[in-house]
């Protein structure tokens, strides 16, 4: 009899034990799957941060040094080229866009802040007085929100 009593015990001593493995491995999978979701966000953020970052910073300097008294060919190609720099920008603004109704639902309420402050600095830009201005306002907010978002991502990661 007691050796059946301890075969009993022993088995279920196994199942608890493997009952409780597995809630553990859910636990920890589930875990890092949401630290990748919010590294990727991070990622994804960042890159187009710095995208914009880039991209506004080649325009401020089109728009500060047009060519000057250059033929039709020339004023044509410097034209092209801003074009280019304002369609790269706006890809790289769209992904923004995309990733922060994501973070919504993922990041820290550190993370949101900048990207939803980066989201009013860019409409007050609109009424900029010239060209140059605008450029100049959206870059110092996607400079600022860029800043912040690291800090954010290095706490919020443990990084």
């Amino acid at each position: 009899m007691a050796d059946g009593t301890t075969a009993i015990i022993a088995g279920l001593t196994g199942l608890l034990g493997i009952a409780a493995g597995a809630w553990l491995n859910a636990f920890l999978t589930t875990r890092r799957e949401r630290w990748n979701l919010r590294r990727e966000l991070y990622v994804r953020l960042l890159e187009n941060l710095g995208e914009v970052n880039d991209t506004l910073e080649y325009l401020f300097d089109a728009e500060l040094s047009p060519p000057s008294g250059a033929d039709d060919e020339t004023w044509k190609a410097w034209e092209d080229r801003i074009d280019k720099l304002i369609a790269r920008e706006s890809r790289a603004v769209e992904q923004i866009r995309l990733a922060t109704s994501v973070a919504a639902i993922v990041l820290s309420d550190e993370a949101i802040k900048p990207l939803q402050t980066l989201q009013t600095e860019w409409k007050k830009a609109k009424s900029a007085d010239s060209f140059a201005k605008h450029v100049d306002l959206r870059l110092a907010a996607v400079s600022k929100a860029h800043q912040v978002l690291v800090a954010a991502a290095k706490r919020d990661l443990g990084i």
